[in-house]
């Protein structure tokens, strides 16, 4: 079957359920556990649900992702600042993307990783995430930069979709050149 998501599109969108629903789920787990450990799990919530997503448009298995999404899981415990947990949990990214999702080129993805994690990390750092609505600005505005890494290398992407066509898809262009080439005849 023939890929048609657009990551794109759906890692806007994607970024813009998670803004949404930041406030709500921060402040909520706040009541059960402590509140910078709240906002670690509502981050890494959004790892973990944007990493499936990621296995999604590759075609990968969740299996190989689990690992890293359980590293993270336990810094989140581990750590005791939100700036260490945020680097952290970009540097998981970054490898579920590039290192597992889609690890073709890596000379260019680890540059442009490198960027993406500078100029989001630079975003949130610049939004200077004192209010939980600033919070949520900073989690969208995120997922905005990190839509920049399909723009970047989409080229790739479409190569492999033009790889993994439909093989029905196929036929039924090639019947169609049959038909056109007859009707000229």
């Amino acid at each position: 079957m023939k890929n048609t998501s657009r990551p794109v599109r759906s890692t806007v969108i994607f970024g813009l359920i998670c803004g949404l629903s930041f406030m709500p789920l921060a402040v909520g787990m706040s009541h059960v556990i402590y509140w910078p450990k709240a906002l670690n799990l509502t981050l890494w919530i959004y790892v973990a649900v944007y990493g499936i997503l990621l296995t999604r448009w590759s075609s990968k298995s969740i299996n190989p992702i689990i690992f890293p999404l359980l590293l993270i899981l336990i810094a989140l415990f581990w750590a005791d600042s939100i700036s260490l947990f945020i680097v952290l949990a970009l540097g998981i990214l970054s490898w579920i993307r590039s290192g597992i999702c889609f690890p073709k080129n890596m000379g260019k993805k680890i540059i442009g990783e490198a960027l993406l994690g500078l100029v989001a990390g630079g975003i949130v750092i610049s939004l200077t995430p004192a209010s939980i609505l600033t919070w949520a600005l900073a989690v969208w505005m995120f997922f905005l930069v990190q839509a920049l890494y399909f723009v970047i290398f989409e080229t790739n992407l479409q190569a492999e979709e033009q790889i993994k066509r439909d093989p029905f898809e196929k036929a039924r262009e090639q019947a169609d050149n049959i038909l056109s080439t007859e009707a000229h005849i």
